[in-house]
């Protein structure tokens, strides 16, 4: 985990995604196959935040 950060950040930011795909379905009737797309671009965006403020990489 990232020093200096909460722990809780992960499951804010899984919770995020997790909500704007349930958004982007059911209200603006975007296919699920693009959501997955959507999804794993943002979880390759975080990996990259992530990997930037470890001290360990």
């Amino acid at each position: 985990m990232s020093s200096g950060k909460s722990p809780y950040t992960d499951v804010v930011v899984f919770l995020a995604v997790l909500v704007a795909g349930v958004v982007l379905v059911a209200i603006a009737h975007v296919p699920v196959g693009a959501i997955a797309e959507f999804a794993v671009g943002l979880s390759a965006l975080y990996m990259a935040y992530k990997q930037k403020d470890d001290p360990n990489s």
